[in-house]
């Protein structure tokens, strides 16, 4: 059975790349990224290294729920900020080119992050999967979703510049676009909710 199953595969492998074709693009975005951010690290991060500690060092998260709430926000701000971002270039005849942006240069901060702290050692490492990874692989995730939609939206709407292309029928698109952005402020909050969470767990490391 296992013989006969296996040639299945692959025309289902293939058909899963073509329905999420789009997906699979931004996430390859997000993942070079995170690579150009090591290899940046890795070309000046020593001439860089006092700016990057200060810029890309964890904190833990003030007493009390005022504190608590606090870092929440700022850990979703710039997730909100490339979703808001990305759902203006979706309503935008001209904005496929600018929706690579968000996931590449969310993945070269993670990168940048990444490569500092291993580079601190085996503690680093262990600080890094607990409090830097969790959270960061959700925000590329929103990340990654808003940026193929906003992309999906814009070859949507561009379709509609075309000559003879049958104008309107957007509206229920639109709806469908509005709901699943806010499906991805969603997700951005969760990742900042599991940093938040994480950093209250274990918030002895920054004793």
């Amino acid at each position: 059975m296992n013989r006969t199953n296996r040639p299945e595969l692959l025309p289902r492998a293939a058909a899963y790349i073509a329905g999420h074709s789009r997906q699979l693009f931004f996430a390859l975005l997000f993942l070079t990224g995170v690579l150009l951010g090591i290899i940046a690290f890795l070309a000046g991060g020593q001439e860089w290294e006092q700016d990057l500690a200060l810029m890309l060092k964890v904190h833990g998260v003030p007493e009390g729920f005022p504190g608590a709430l606090s870092a929440l926000m700022a850990s979703c701000l710039a997730p909100f900020l490339m979703i808001g971002l990305l759902f203006l270039l979706g309503m935008s005849a001209c904005g496929v080119p600018f929706t690579l942006i968000a996931p590449l240069f969310y993945g070269l901060g993670l990168g940048m992050t990444e490569a500092y702290y291993y580079s601190t050692g085996w503690a680093g490492v262990g600080f890094s999967a607990l409090l830097v990874v969790p959270h960061s692989l959700i925000a590329g995730m929103a990340l990654i979703l808003a940026g193929a939609e906003a992309a999906r939206m814009s070859m949507r709407l561009s379709a509609q510049l075309l000559p003879d292309a049958p104008m309107g029928g957007l509206w229920p698109d639109f709806r469908q676009y509005v709901l699943r952005f806010f499906l991805y402020l969603i997700l951005a909050l969760i990742s900042g909710m599991v940093d938040v969470c994480l950093r209250l767990l274990f918030s002895f490391l920054f004793v």
